[in-house]
């Protein structure tokens, strides 16, 4: 017999920390399309042009690179607001839902931001970058008992991620400006 436990003997907290389930491979497929637009308008800056030339099947790139944040991000803050839910009776909880709220409609004010200025759409990579930090915190404030999971790694992995690139993005945008 083996000295191992089987998996049927580990704890739970063991299996699940092990194992790469379907949150992390969504999650991590879900942070390709921000690697592969940020790359797209990098190579643009450096390579080509400028951003002028980045697109994506036709479409301004960086107007891509918000939308798609956007998306992310009401779905983050969607997430949020179930877990928050059902634990509603939590003053936490009710503060995790309004916040979860206000996060998908800056998320959505960003879509609009693109067309009122320029510079305005380096304001709504900056505002799509904070609304990513702070969802993080407000996780991390009302779901002390994902800390130290598989989800919270992977949670906070792809969010440093997400986070870097959109501040990359928004310092591509604004030496476009200056050039």
């Amino acid at each position: 017999m083996s000295d191992q436990p089987s998996n049927a003997e580990a704890p739970s907290s063991v299996k699940a920390a092990s194992k790469y389930n379907l949150s992390s491979l969504l999650g991590d497929l879900g942070s390709l399309p921000f690697l592969l637009f940020t790359g797209l308008m990098a190579h643009a800056h450096f390579n080509g042009p400028g951003l002028q030339s980045a697109s994506v099947l036709g479409l301004y790139a960086p107007y891509v690179f918000i939308a798609y944040s956007a998306v992310i991000l009401s779905f983050l803050s969607g997430a949020l607001w179930e877990r928050s839910r059902l634990e509603e009776a939590n003053r936490l909880a009710t503060t995790a839902i309004l916040f979860s709220n206000l996060i998908a409609l800056c998320a959505w004010a960003c879509l609009l931001l693109i067309y009122v200025a320029p510079i305005m759409t380096v304001f709504a990579v900056c505002l799509l970058m904070a609304g990513f930090l702070s969802l993080l915190w407000v996780e991390r404030l009302t779901a002390a008992d994902i800390i130290g999971t598989s989800y919270w790694s992977m949670r906070l992995r792809i969010t440093l991620i997400v986070v870097f690139l959109c501040g990359l993005v928004a310092a591509l945008m604004l030496a476009e400006f200056t050039i």
